[in-house]
């Protein structure tokens, strides 16, 4: 029984069947595209806005801590900060909550009709 090493040729062959995939036609779809760009706009203003509340409550507790501070009402032990804090929780599932609902609503519809094209 002979051994024999593989050809360079063979195995060219081999890693370029590995390295590069089959081309999908669904990627080219100007439909498709047009769905990514749409998603990740979307996504990118939802993060602009978490971020912005997150870095605002951040940077007011840096530079005027007394704001967030003061008595919410006279004479009670809790301050603004704790409303406005909780405020930030609730902004945070309601901007979870608009996602979910945009995605369930739009972004699967067309999904569901790209796929469709696709499979005709």
């Amino acid at each position: 029984m002979e051994h024999t090493a593989p050809t360079f040729a063979a195995a060219a062959r081999e890693s370029a069947a590995l390295a590069a995939p089959p081309p999908n036609p669904l990627l080219a779809d100007p439909a498709f595209q047009s769905l990514v760009s749409a998603r990740r706009r979307f996504a990118w203003a939802l993060t602009a806005i978490m971020l912005a509340v997150y870095f605002g409550y951040i940077l007011t507790l840096a530079f005027r801590p007394a704001l967030l501070g003061r008595q919410l009402t006279l004479g009670q032990p809790m301050s603004v900060g704790i409303p406005v804090g909780f405020g930030m929780f609730a902004l945070t599932f309601l901007l979870v909550a608009v996602y979910v609902h945009r995605t369930n609503t739009v972004y699967d519809q067309r999904i569901s009709e790209i796929k469709q094209g696709a499979a005709k």
